[in-house]
């Protein structure tokens, strides 16, 4: 009898946890459910050490002008285009600065297709439309730890010089000998067998989470661990603006921080630099037109105005 190797995979195994779960009440369905989502995070902190050495890797690529682009199939690729997009708003950068290739293109976030994840070349090719260049670093991500558009993906990185970071769910995945730094968490059988969308997604997003909030604060796009690259889109990130311009200046009059806000354009960074360094909008945004760290910016304010406010 011929064996797939698919059936080695721990993420395809059946769980006996949860056998029986279709006899059980709801309350006792979500609890089995929740078992299993509860030992997700104890797996993803046994990879720390590579994540931190994937989030090293990644800025160094930014700092010296590179992009990050995450590739993936499936769930994988949707939770590298939901990371992606939250970028943007949360530490105002380039729209491209941080971006995803999917197996299937933008269609597949809405629309399955499956068969296109065995599409190694096709990774190639999307990232080459993308504009992959050296400095860039790519982390492309699977459960299965195999799938060939992400070794694709890892393959052509490494033959024009990019970065390359896998994230796999299963131990010893082939993905990790394409990849500069390898990431692996053993998330184990499924609640429902296969659904690898369910604690194997959850383990992904936990990482991507940590790639990108750990690589912006090392760049310096926050002040400790308060955003400060935000636009008033809406009435609530208004507000939090408020309250994060009072976090950074010590300030205890809500109107007084809208003064400062109105004072900056709505530019939250803007009117922490203007206070600290007591300047005009002109010189705040002249001085972090000439970086991409603003955190340092804001601290070598302080330093030069010590008794500021």
């Amino acid at each position: 009898m011929m064996h797939n190797p698919l059936e080695q995979l721990h993420t395809e195994q059946r769980n006996t946890s949860t056998i029986g779960i279709a006899s059980c009440t709801t309350l006792e369905m979500l609890e089995k459910i929740n078992d299993e989502d509860q030992k997700v995070a104890a797996q993803v902190r046994k990879a720390l050490p590579d994540v931190a050495r994937a989030v090293e890797l990644i800025v160094e690529r930014m700092r010296h002008g590179g992009r990050l682009v995450y590739a993936g199939a499936g769930t994988s690729g949707r939770l590298g285009y939901m990371d992606a997009a939250e970028c943007r708003p949360t530490y105002g950068i380039a729209e491209n600065k941080v971006s995803c290739v999917m197996a299937g293109g933008r269609d597949a976030v809405f629309s399955a297709k499956e068969s296109l994840e065995d599409d190694r070349a096709g990774a190639r090719e999307d990232l080459r439309q993308w504009g992959l260049l050296p400095a860039d670093v790519v982390v492309a991500a699977a459960a299965s730890g195999r799938t060939p558009y992400c070794i694709g993906a890892l393959d052509y990185a490494r033959e024009i010089g990019a970065g390359a970071i896998s994230i796999a769910c299963n131990p010893g995945s082939a993905m990790s000998a394409h990849a500069d730094v390898a990431i692996e968490v053993d998330t184990g059988a499924e609640a429902i067998m296969g659904s690898t969308r369910m604690k194997a997604g959850t383990a992904q997003k936990m990482i991507m989470n940590m790639l990108s909030t750990a690589a912006m604060v090392r760049l310096g796009r926050t002040y400790d661990n308060l955003m400060i690259c935000l636009r008033a889109r809406n009435g609530k990130i208004a507000y939090r603006m408020v309250r994060l311009y009072c976090e950074a200046t010590g300030c205890t009059d809500e109107e007084e921080a809208r003064r400062a806000l109105r004072a900056a354009d709505g530019q939250l960074d803007i009117a922490i630099f203007m206070q600290k360094a007591a300047c005009t909008k002109e010189d705040a945004e002249k001085a972090f037109s000439e970086t991409f760290d603003i955190r340092a910016r804001i601290e070598k304010a302080e330093q030069a105005t010590p008794t500021n406010g």
